[in-house]
């Protein structure tokens, strides 16, 4: 039985190949100053996987060519059937441009199979793969990887069986192109499911390796003019050596840039590509290289793309070096350069910043990498997590961040957390040096020694020169030990698994499970929170984990979602309430959309929920009654937690117009800003608005800021307003955030006003929130009303060190007072002058003794009651009464 008719495979045979592949080349421009470290300041988003892992049909594909090992399906060139019956398949895929390394795997229907090498020329090699045999035991399939060498012969095979004799003939040498040849026999049992699909390991391009060179400052026989001295690598700094050069055949350039030598500096391509050879200790405890990357080029990629990715997978930067382009990697530098408060210009305006904003605060970073076990496809590598950080953020604000051209887990732990390290250093400066900082260069290690804001190393993003010999520098915070690792910081990799032959796809969650813990924030303050665990998901058609939670006994769900499929867990602390019994069930959610199953509801009691503040041996929980305890612990944590998630979604709605997706967006920006010497005056404005089928979103965001850098200090003041409507589906929100802030030096001022009113089908929110600081002193005011779960009901939340009542007839002094400026001593006072008659009776009084009562009446003391006037005594002690004159 033949694997296909004649017929078929004169619609899928191609001809004349060789000729239809275009260069398809894009001269983008080069991107300078690509920085891993400054990326490190911003939330990372997912980027593309340079590996071909779906096959390329047609003749008009662009060049490419395979650097470090990669999994390939390959551009089907050829197919032919001969012998008779048709039972010989022969199939050619084309790999890449120039000289390729090795196969190193197979896989035959997504099941990974053994290649045997039988033979091996200088052209090829020649592999018997396992698994296919008929049943007299003869080898069903083999397969012959092509090395790419310009003057190499054509495949003898291909020549042979061609039908018609001029399919493939001698002169289609496919010159200075690795391929890949498949050659099957029919067997009814070793391919009952017809045509085989087929996935290749390639160990890719070799490479020119001027360390390697005798003849250009190193030591080896590598020679940039001659291809056949060159040699495998996965240095990623070698990569984009060659790839700046531009890979050439036929004295064309085929990939890459074509930049000439001198404008690379050889000395810091040096240095950096020593740095990724670097040996790094791993839990198993051998020696692996720091940095190591693998990926496919495509010509048709813009230069800054490829060059980007080759530069992630070192952390790396490249820098503009008088005129030429120079690499830095992620490992520590020296610092050159050293400067005080003094050495500042200050004609020029000093900004610092010491930490970001709470929305771009990072403590966690989980993602994908390549796994070639597993055909290649992303799989999860070991969550990074900084428990310090999470407990001062009180709560994980995690990332996701995708390796898609590294292979090696510890590799990707290691680029994991010092990304998460580089997030932590947080401060970031503009500045102006004089003269003497002219030597200086972007990328270089500078210490700042101030007396004000402290003593930091950073790194030169930017720098600017000035006509008047002076120097701006644009830095950000770094250190050394951001860069530290030993084998210990090494977590397990998570367990994964190549796909079984003719494996289904997910259809629910497994592995469910979940962790009750609790979040401490400033000032004590206590957060319940509950974390969801599941089996890490490597199915790419699954986009998210849905969750939905509930009181036990209660119907009102609320609802998350987690995208990062494969980190496996999920934290929650949005409307929980706490030392309650909640139950969770989790989905998944995917695209194409299809039937999927919910677990089981998984029961746990959430932990303790306290305000920050609070002083010991005050009134507890435990001292309240049922009724009291309810009130406070359930609805005025449930309230705030509903404020909280209303603002969250301020956020959200910015993101939903930036995300556009089927929206219809327009937007409107005015600025104004006006300088003179160290004073400067800006305004900025930006207004979005954005339809969809149905939702409506407007946005405006408003900045006003003045500043002045005295020579005693800094001074600045700002007024920043942020409000946002949206309706969509069946809710709406409408929220505003205005924060003042003034600054003198390092004392300053803020105030923060923000407005909630938030409609979802489950009840309505209305809130009012007030804070205001000064140095260490603040104090602030919630107002809340809320309808749906949990009751209809408003409340006032007073934060303060004094919180005093005044009006008419207080003669100066407040009606109440309550006092906690000594957290020891607390004081509550009540102005007894102005107390209504007969609003506190005998009624209201309930003590266990009573030492004096003094009225109109005269004195009654224990034992003694007496006249004003004490001509009338009652001893009751003694038994008699005394009348006197």
């Amino acid at each position: 039985m033949p694997f296909v008719t004649p017929a078929l495979l004169t619609v899928i045979g191609l001809t004349g190949v060789l000729a239809q592949i275009g260069a398809g080349l894009i001269n983008a421009g080069i991107v300078v100053g690509l920085s891993y470290v400054a990326k490190a300041l911003q939330p990372a988003t997912k980027v593309e996987t340079g590996i071909k892992t779906s096959i390329q049909l047609g003749g008009d594909q662009p060049r490419g060519c395979v650097f470090g090992e990669c999994g390939i399906d390959g551009h089907f060139v050829y197919g032919n059937t001969a012998n008779e019956n048709n039972n010989l398949l022969q199939f050619v895929f084309a790999i890449g441009e120039g000289v390729h390394d090795d196969l190193t795997r197979i896989w035959v229907n997504g099941k990974a199979r053994t290649l045997t090498l039988v033979e091996q020329t200088t052209w090829y090699k020649k592999f018997r793969v396992g698994g296919f045999v008929a049943k007299n035991g003869t080898p069903l399939l083999y397969v012959y990887f092509y090395f790419g060498f310009e003057n190499q012969p054509a495949c003898p095979e291909l020549v042979e069986w061609a039908k018609p004799a001029d399919r493939w003939t001698s002169n289609d040498r496919m010159a200075g192109i690795s391929y890949v040849v498949v050659s099957a026999f029919y067997g009814e049992q070793a391919f009952d499911s017809g045509i085989p699909r087929f996935r290749f390991g390639i160990r890719g391009r070799r490479l020119y390796d001027w360390r390697k060179d005798s003849t250009n400052g190193g030591s080896g026989a590598h020679r940039w003019s001659d291809a056949t001295t060159w040699e495998y690598s996965e240095n990623p700094i070698v990569q984009l050596y060659n790839y700046q050069r531009g890979i050439h055949l036929g004295g064309d350039l085929v990939v890459g840039m074509g930049v000439p030598p001198v404008d690379l500096v050889l000395d810091r391509y040096t240095a950096a590509a020593n740095a990724c050879d670097e040996p790094v200790s791993t839990a198993e405890g051998s020696d692996a290289n720091r940095y190591r990357c693998s990926t496919y080029v495509s010509a048709d990629e813009e230069h800054g793309t490829v060059m980007e990715r080759l530069l992630d997978s070192c952390i790396g930067s490249l820098y503009e070096r008088v005129g030429a382009y120079a690499p830095i990697v992620g490992v520590a530098q020296s610092v050159l350069y050293t400067f005080t408060d003094t050495d500042l210009i200050t004609d020029y305006p000093v900004s610092f910043a010491a930490k970001l904003g709470r929305a771009d605060l990072v403590n966690e970073i989980h993602g994908q990498r390549v796994s070639p076990a597993d055909q290649f496809g992303m799989v999860s590598y070991a969550t990074r997590t900084d428990a310090a950080a999470v407990a001062a953020d009180t709560e994980k604000r995690p990332i996701q961040v995708d390796f898609p051209q590294v292979t090696v887990d510890s590799q990707a732990q290691r680029m994991a957390q010092i990304q998460l390290n580089l997030a932590r250093l947080q401060a970031t400066a503009t500045l102006t040096l004089g003269l003497s900082a002219i030597v200086l260069e972007p990328g270089d290690w500078v210490r700042w020694n101030s007396a004000r804001r402290g003593d930091r190393t950073f790194i030169i993003l930017s720098l600017v020169e000035n006509t008047d010999e002076t120097v701006t520098l644009n830095l950000r915070e770094i250190s050394a030990a951001a860069f530290g690792w030993d084998s210990g910081d090494e977590l397990p990799a998570p367990a994964t698994g190549g796909p079984s032959e003719g494996g289904g796809l997910a259809d629910g969650v497994t592995g469910f499970s979940l962790s009750a813990l609790t979040l401490t924030g400033d000032g004590g303050a206590l957060t319940p929170a509950v974390r969801m665990f599941w089996t890490p998901i490597n199915d790419p058609t699954v986009t998210a984990v849905l969750i939905q939670y509930r009181i036990v006994g209660t119907t009102n769900v609320l609802t998350a979602r987690a995208e990062a499929v494969g980190a496996g867990e999920l934290l929650v602390s949005a409307g929980l309430v706490a030392n309650t019994a909640y139950e969770f069930q989790a989905t998944i959610e995917t695209a194409p959309a299809r039937d999927t199953v919910w677990t089981a509801w998984t029961g746990i009691t959430t932990g303790q929920q306290l305000a920050g503040g609070v002083v010991n041996d005050s009134i507890t929980p435990a001292q309240m009654t049922a009724a009291t305890r309810d009130l406070v612990v359930t609805l005025t944590q449930t309230a705030l937690a509903s404020v909280r998630a209303s603002l969250a979604q301020l956020s959200l709605i910015v993101a939903d117009v930036d995300a556009a997706g089927d929206l219809n967006k327009r937007e409107l920006a005015r600025s104004l800003t006006i300088q003179l010497g160290a004073a400067v005056a800006s305004f900025n404005e930006l207004i979005t608005v954005a339809v969809g089928p149905e939702s409506a979103i407007v946005t405006q965001l408003t900045e006003l800021q003045a500043s002045f850098e005295a020579t005693t200090a800094s001074l600045s003041a700002s007024l920043g307003t942020e409000t946002a409507a949206r309706v969509s589906g069946d809710s709406a929100l409408a929220v505003q955030i205005t924060d003042l802030a003034a600054t003198v030096g390092d004392i300053d001022a803020t105030l923060s006003v923000t407005y909630v009113a938030d409609v979802v089908p489950s009840g309505a929110l209305a809130a009012y929130r007030i804070k205001a600081t000064a140095e260490d002193a603040e104090g602030g005011l919630l107002i809340v009303a809320k309808s749906g779960g949990g009751g209809n009901y408003s409340e006032v939340w007073i934060d303060a060190t004094r919180f005093l009542v005044t009006g008419p007839g207080a003669s100066g002094t407040p009606v109440f007072l309550v006092d906690t400026s000594d957290p020891l001593s607390p004081v509550i006072v009540l102005n007894g002058a102005v107390v209504a008659p007969e609003s506190i009776t005998a009624g209201k009084l309930n003590v266990a003794t009573l030492s004096a009562i003094v009225a109109n009446l005269g004195e009654i003391t224990a034992g003694v009651a007496r006249s004003a006037d004490n001509r009338l005594r009652i001893d009751f002690n003694n038994a008699r009464i005394v009348i006197s004159s």
